[in-house]
């Protein structure tokens, strides 16, 4: 019998803050150190350049193959807004090589090139093992909300997925979290019929443990010259700036839960507010927790995020027969 691989990660963001693009990274990361799987990538904004950004990123840590290889599709919806396109989806692919060729290439240049997020979803959540999967939502909760109304995922949520981490919300004092404002209906919807635990990572979480930018023309640029994420860093706003990691602290805990970067509350339940506030009612027979800040794990964090994010692909030389080799083939629906 195959060995159980390592669980399936289902990525959901807008990808509109540098924090969710280190996040992208920091999974990959993860995932060259057997932590996780990156299953799909799915956008809750028709922002294009974003998706092929998101892309890039994907066939960069499958390494020299991975502009010929198959690749998952990027989940897109084709409704809503936009939304900023931000320089960080552009620059990198203006990066040339000496022989003037491109460092990474653009392959994801329509909607064609994409998926329908509701399918990719319960796609790749059926070729997964009972209990083998996990959701990190990193952007407001459209895609995950509409996802739960969608023909069989809420089923396969239940037989496949261990948890859903939210990089979401503030608990304590403090305005309401951007990505809970951008759409109340869904996140409201997210925390009460979501059929797994949630754990959240709140924007004090972010605030607490910046990222340092110092990392990327140091750590990251000692790793190799070219690396997607820390182009995409530079060209998001003026050097040197730090970042929030709220979203990378949500990746971070939902593939490594047990390696005590964070505390957390007790069970207890997260209300949506009309101001798009949340809060947290402690109760014994509640689904979900929100992580504490531990000022004694920042330095192990900040090393965590910098040494994963700056990560080398790894190359595998094989895929497990089960969930990869089901979900990457041919016919994985894409729009038409």
């Amino acid at each position: 019998m195959a060995e159980k691989p390592a669980a399936a990660a289902f990525f959901d963001t807008d990808l509109a803050t540098i924090d969710t693009i280190l996040a992208l990274g920091v999974l990959h990361g993860l995932q060259g150190k057997n932590d996780c799987r990156v299953a799909v990538v799915t956008l809750s904004r028709p922002n294009l350049a974003a998706a092929a950004f998101a892309d890039a990123v994907e066939r960069y840590y499958r390494g020299p193959a991975g502009n010929f290889a198959q690749v998952p599709p990027i989940g897109l919806v084709t409704e809503g807004q936009a939304g900023e396109t931000s320089p960080a989806f552009v620059e990198p692919f203006q990066k040339r090589k000496p022989d003037g060729t491109t460092v990474y290439r653009k392959q994801v240049k329509s909607v064609i090139d994409t998926a329908d997020p509701n399918t990719l979803i319960r796609n790749y959540l059926d070729a997964q093992y009972p209990q083998n999967a996990f959701f990190v939502l990193a952007g407001p909760a459209t895609n995950l909300a509409a996802a739960l109304d969608f023909p069989g995922v809420a089923q396969k949520i239940r037989e496949k997925v261990r948890y859903l981490v939210v990089a979401g919300g503030v608990f304590g004092s403090g305005a309401a979290e951007p990505h809970i404002r951008a759409d109340i209906p869904a996140a409201r919807k997210l925390f009460a019929e979501w059929p797994t635990p949630i754990y959240a990572a709140g924007a004090e979480i972010g605030t607490a443990i910046e990222f340092p930018g110092a990392s990327i023309d140091r750590e990251f640029a000692a790793v190799t010259p070219d690396n997607p994420i820390a182009d995409a860093y530079r060209a998001y706003r003026t050097m040197p700036y730090d970042a929030p990691s709220s979203a990378m602290a949500a990746s971070l805990y939902a593939a490594r839960p047990k390696e005590g970067y964070f505390k957390l509350s007790g069970p207890g339940t997260i209300a949506v507010h009309d101001d798009g506030r949340t809060s947290f009612s402690a109760s014994e027979s509640g689904r979900h927790q929100h992580l504490i800040y531990d000022p004694q794990q920042k330095g192990r964090i900040v090393q965590a995020y910098v040494e994963l994010a700056s990560a080398k692909p790894v190359i595998r030389r094989f895929r497990p027969v089960d969930a990869d080799a089901q979900a990457d083939k041919p016919d994985t629906p894409v729009k038409k």
